[in-house]
């Protein structure tokens, strides 16, 4: 069951988990997955380069693969770690094949 209070200590104290709390109790922590494809997708349609797609990706793959809000859900770094991975590897391609 969802709990949908909100206690206004736990908010000034972890404010970022305390509003996101409905979308992760519901959907479970997969849902930063969500946030970070809308980002990628419109880096891409503004920019047209896989590039800052990529740098996108490893960073935000970095940041959510490091931090403590996953230490219970290891199956779900997994796919954060893919990230790093799909970033790192974009950026090597884009800067072997895009050489101007």
């Amino acid at each position: 069951m969802v709990n949908s209070s909100i206690n206004g200590t736990e908010l000034i104290e972890n404010p970022l988990e305390t509003i996101m709390s409905p979308f992760t109790d519901l959907i479970g922590v997969s849902f930063w997955l969500i946030p970070i494809g809308i980002i990628a997708a419109a880096l891409y349609v503004r920019t047209h380069n896989i590039t800052v797609v990529a740098a996108w990706l490893l960073s935000a793959g970095m940041l959510m693969a490091s931090a403590n809000i996953f230490s219970d859900y290891v199956a779900v770094l997994d796919f954060y770690l893919l990230l790093v991975v799909i970033g790192v590897v974009s950026i090597i391609l884009s800067i072997v094949f895009d050489r101007r």
